[in-house]
């Protein structure tokens, strides 16, 4: 039995980094390459949702929806159900290495641009050596080679997919092929990969502790700013709405 919180129609687990790593496990175990599919709902998430009715669904149909944001852990203040700990995209990614390594887990990376997914294999190589990485191929591809890339990852048959094309992209593109993909598990990743692959430098440890990375990523990314209204239209719907579990399309 799921422990959930329902924020505007999204159900996020009630989980710590140690129970992603473990819940994980079982849905590999479980899986025979079904493709269960692994989210990170954050504030832009639930927001984005709001306004598209097939992501909304796929954020509420995946396996495990991972708490990803401060605003998310306020939603579930404001229902007197806190979340018992924040996991960023990074944290989860992280704990899926660790955990992977020990159980011979193997890997496909599939996102980010030129030698970014490249990159991410070579580097977490280098902290993880014993890690399975199996292959990877950068996401922005043309649609004549989608099927090769899906027919090459078909073959490798990773017990772990990690899609890093930005949100809704890659959910949807999950969602599109889970009924293809020979893998156990398809995670969304957004940006992990550009942070994994140096092309982006992490937040520092005050901006992480304070779950303000957000901000940091605007600082480097001016261009953001207006992706980032999300957080106060969120902060005034979840404080005047009676019933912030329900959402749009519920």
């Amino acid at each position: 039995m799921r422990n959930t919180v329902r924020i505007l129609g999204i159900d996020i687990d009630n989980i710590d980094i140690e129970d992603a790593g473990n819940i994980t496990k079982n849905l590999i175990e479980n899986s025979n390459k079904s493709c269960k599919i692994v989210v990170a709902p954050n504030t832009e998430f639930i927001m984005m949702a709001q306004k598209d009715k097939e992501f909304f669904e796929i954020l509420r149909s995946a396996e495990l929806a991972t708490p990803d944001s401060v605003g998310v852990m306020i939603g579930g203040k404001k229902q007197n159900k806190p979340f018992k700990q924040r996991i960023p995209g990074q944290s989860y990614f992280r704990k899926i290495l660790e955990v992977g390594e020990k159980e011979n887990w193997s890997f496909y990376f599939l996102g980010g641009k030129g030698d970014v997914p490249k990159l991410t294999a070579e580097h977490v190589k280098k902290d993880y050596p014993n890690i399975n990485i199996v292959g990877y191929h950068e996401g922005f591809f043309e649609n004549e080679s989608e099927e090769a890339v899906i027919s090459e990852i078909n073959k490798l048959q990773p017990n772990v997919l990690f899609v890093a094309m930005g949100a809704p992209l890659q959910e949807k593109w999950i969602a599109k092929h889970k009924n293809e993909l020979k893998v156990d598990v398809a995670a969304g990743q957004g940006g992990t990969f550009d942070y994994e692959a140096g092309k982006i430098k992490r937040a520092p440890k005050i901006f992480q502790t304070l779950g303000i990375e957000w901000f940091w990523r605007l600082i480097l990314q001016p261009s953001r700013f207006f992706r980032m209204l999300a957080l106060p239209v969120y902060l005034i719907k979840i404080t005047f709405t009676k019933d912030i579990t329900k959402g749009k399309f519920d």
